[in-house]
């Protein structure tokens, strides 16, 4: 009975054998071959992801740095349109001045003018005034009329001319 033992023992072996190897390679054929698929294909989707991902920062940091010189140059052209303004507001008072004293001077000469010729008015008012009262109180002294000619003399000799 050893020995029939021992035969159903290794004929149980050999069929426990075949069917673990049986059952592996169905197992392999029909599951690590598509889960192996599944984990390729999810690999490679993600390696796809991260490439994107980093073209995606690349493209992110070279817009970042474009405007970021945009910025640069927007502050740069800003500050020249700020000096620029100030130089024109500067020459623009600086002309704004220079004909408001223009305008000054030009008030002021002809005031003086006026002046001037008031004062001339004034002085031929009162020498002919004054001539009168001179003709008036000589002829009340003298007692007698002068011509407009004698008179042109007294009122000459008057006034030094």
């Amino acid at each position: 009975m050893a020995d029939l033992l021992s035969k159903d023992m290794l004929a149980d072996l050999i069929i426990n054998i075949i069917n673990i190897l049986i059952l592996f390679f169905v197992t392999k054929k029909l599951l690590y071959k598509p889960v192996k698929k599944y984990l390729d294909k999810r690999k490679e989707a993600q390696q796809t992801a991260l490439k994107e991902a980093e073209e995606l920062k690349l493209q992110a940091k070279e817009e970042y740095e474009k405007y970021s010189e945009l910025l640069r140059n927007a502050d740069e052209i800003r500050s020249a349109a700020v000096k620029e303004a100030e130089k024109e507001a500067s020459s623009k008072a600086q002309s704004i001045i220079l004909e408001a004293e223009k305008l000054s001077e030009s008030m002021k000469k002809i005031s003086a003018e006026n002046a001037e010729k008031e004062k001339e008015k004034m002085l031929a008012e009162a020498k002919t005034q004054l001539g009168d009262m001179a003709i008036g109180l000589s002829e009340k002294i003298i007692g007698r009329e002068f011509s407009d000619e004698d008179n042109r003399r007294i009122i000459d000799s008057f006034f030094g001319q």
